[in-house]
Parts: C-alpha cells; sequence; structure tokens
C-alpha cells in the first residue's frame, strides 16, 4: 500500500493528483503456515465454485459505481450486513481486511500462523494472519468465501483520508470476469465476457492479449509496454493511483535514463509504513498496444522487493483514466482486453 501527495505543478497525468499503490500483501516465506493454509483454503473453494458452476444458469450482469475521488477505485460492499468501504486490486493478494473490522465483524482469524506482509515503506516488518472473509455482498448480489489476511490498515487510512476497511484482491477476482470503466466510474461483473458486448458499441480501438503473470506473483503482467524507444514488463495495479512507478531495472535501460528529469520527492504509506521516493518527468512517450500518451509524464522511482524482479515499472489507474480506456479482466478465461476511443456514457 501506498499514498503520496504529488506536486500540483506536475505533468498532465498527474497534476494535483495523490498516489495511492496498494502493494501485494502476503507472506514473505512462502513457506510459512499462513500461505500453506491460505493455498489450502483457496483449493477447497476453487473445488466448491467449479462444482456449483456445473450446469449453472447464465447470471445477470451486475453494474455497480465506483469512488474515484482519489483516483483508486473504492467500492461500497458488505459483510454480514455490515456496510465497508474496500479497494478492488489487481495488484493485492490474497484480499485483506483491516484488524478492527476482522474484529468487529466475528471473523476466524488464525493468530498462531501469523506472517510479514510484503509492500512499500521503511519499516522492517508489518503482522498480517490468515482469516477467511464470508458473506461478502455487492449490492445485493452473495460472493462465496474468500481467503483474506487481516492487517492494519490504519496508516493507510490516514494517509488515504477515510477508512479502508480492506481490499478486494487476487482471492476475489480470480474467479470473475470483470469490466473496469475509467471514463463512466463503472465496474461491471459478467458471466460471460460476452455479456459485454453491448458496453463496447462505439469503441474504435481495441487490443487483446493473454492475462499472464510474472513468477511468484498475481498481479496482471503487460510484456511491453513502451518509454520511448525502450520497452519491458509492467504490472497491471488498480490499487495504485499513481500514474507510472518506476523499478529500478527500468533505470538500467539508456534510453530511460537518458529521458528522466529528476524533480523532487514524494512521501507515501505503504504496508510496511512511510517511505519517501524520488519523482521525475519522464521526456519519452509511454504506452502499450495501440495506446500511447505524450512525453512529460511525471513517474516516481519505487524500490523492487527483489534484486531478480523482472519488472521496468508499475501502472496505476492514473494512467489508464488518462488514456480514457474501459479495461475488460477476464480472469477465468485468461484474456485481457482493452478499449479505447469509446463515445461518452
Amino acid at each position: 500500500m501506498e499514498w503520496s501527495d504529488n506536486d500540483s505543478r506536475a505533468s498532465p497525468l498527474t497534476a494535483g493528483k495523490p498516489s495511492f499503490k496498494m502493494q501485494i500483501f502476503r507472506p514473505a516465506n512462502p513457506r510459512t503456515p499462513v500461505r500453506i493454509s491460505l493455498i489450502c483454503r483457496g483449493l477447497v473453494t476453487a473445488l466448491l465454485i467449479s462444482s456449483l458452476a456445473d450446469g449453472a444458469s447464465v447470471a445477470a450482469i451486475l453494474d455497480f459505481p465506483f469512488d474515484f475521488s482519489r483516483q483508486a477505485i473504492g467500492i461500497d460492499v458488505t459483510v454480514h450486513g455490515v456496510p465497508l468501504y474496500v479497494m478492488l486490486d489487481t495488484g493485492v493478494d490474497p484480499s485483506v481486511i483491516s484488524n478492527a473490522r476482522a474484529k468487529l465483524l466475528g471473523l476466524k482469524v488464525d493468530h498462531t500462523s501469523g506472517g510479514e506482509a510484503s509492500g512499500y515503506g521503511d519499516s522492517k516488518s508489518a503482522e498480517v494472519f490468515p482469516t477467511i472473509i464470508d458473506g461478502l455482498a455487492i449490492r445485493g448480489r452473495s460472493f462465496p468465501p474468500i481467503d483474506a489476511l487481516a492487517a492494519d490498515l490504519s496508516a493507510i487510512s490516514r494517509k488515504f483520508g477515510r477508512d479502508i476497511d480492506g481490499v478486494l484482491g487476487y482471492s476475489f477476482l480470480k474467479d470473475q470476469i470483470v469490466l473496469i470503466d475509467y471514463a463512466a466510474q463503472t465496474v461491471t461483473i459478467l458471466d460471460r465476457a460476452v455479456q459485454s458486448d453491448h458496453k463496447m458499441r462505439g469503441c474504435s480501438i481495441r487490443w487483446s492479449t493473454r492475462l499472464q503473470f510474472l513468477a511468484g506473483d498475481n498481479t496482471p503482467v503487460i510484456l511491453k509496454f513502451r518509454f520511448g524507444t525502450a520497452s519491458g514488463p509492467i504490472t497491471l495495479d488498480t490499487g495504485s493511483n499513481h500514474g507510472i512507478s518506476l523499478f529500478d531495472r527500468a533505470f538500467d535501460s539508456p534510453a530511460i535514463n537518458a529521458a528522466v528529469v529528476e524533480k523532487g520527492e514524494i512521501e507515501h504509506a505503504g504496508a510496511l509504513g512511510n517511505a519517501k521516493s524520488k519523482t521525475y518527468s519522464l521526456e519519452a512517450p509511454v504506452g502499450f498496444g495501440p495506446f500511447s500518451l505524450p512525453a512529460g509524464q511525471l513517474v516516481n522511482r519505487i524500490r523492487a522487493e527483489s534484486k531478480n524482479d523482472k519488472r521496468f515499472a508499475n501502472v496505476g489507474n492514473q494512467l489508464f483514466a488518462e488514456m480514457g480506456l474501459k479495461i475488460l479482466l477476464s480472469y477465468r478465461d485468461k484474456r485481457l482486453t482493452f478499449y479505447g476511443g469509446c463515445p461518452a456514457s
């Protein structure tokens, strides 16, 4: 998780907008009891969903608005009938519930199998505990129980400006087909990808690729994102309200190094507390497929979790909103499709 205040004199993409990144919550050691417990529960849940899906009729489309006032995808849900404000985040694995809310809701939290969150911040560790979020509903539609981690979200909430009760991450999304419409600020959950066809009428640009991930990570990846004449893999992170956050590997590229002009620094709060990072103006056009933005975007530099991290950058909501995109994330069909040039809703 990351929340920071950007310079209001920044580029058109990020001018006057704060930057929020919600990093992956997961135990640092995949051999810890937390990870094993979550995998086992995930398999049981997956088998249950599979058995129920066989022969089931096509579900109705579920449309609902999201709060984009802070350039993150904030949605209203209920858990056991209690209203909660949560983020929809492709960059979190599995999902997250705040310690306070987990206690209030009476969720069973396994305090004997704690692990550490990975993410941004200067603290050495942040403890998380496995749990299951059951009784989840959006606009009256119920969803199966999902794996989650109970975590302290108080620092993030303070930076964000309101209480964040939780995060719907990979454990929720992995069985879904989700359409994010940045212009209309709506999310649509579909039973079949073809159900979205009527929402794409009039869109003049379509670009599709296989939904894939880097090893050990469940955040969607675009393999050839352009930074001027250079290109490299980026993660698509709907939990980030920033545009482009460059990793160290990007600076190994002579073309990118030559195109960045240092502007200052920002302070942000993450899963591991507060941290600072440098900001730059990227004097080269950026984009992927048929979509692009001009030179002059404000970017920041963040530390990778591992020296073996292959990503050039983590890319968030501001960029996709500035491009005016609709994103169809079909986890079920393993497809990632972008639509542009769409008429105003």
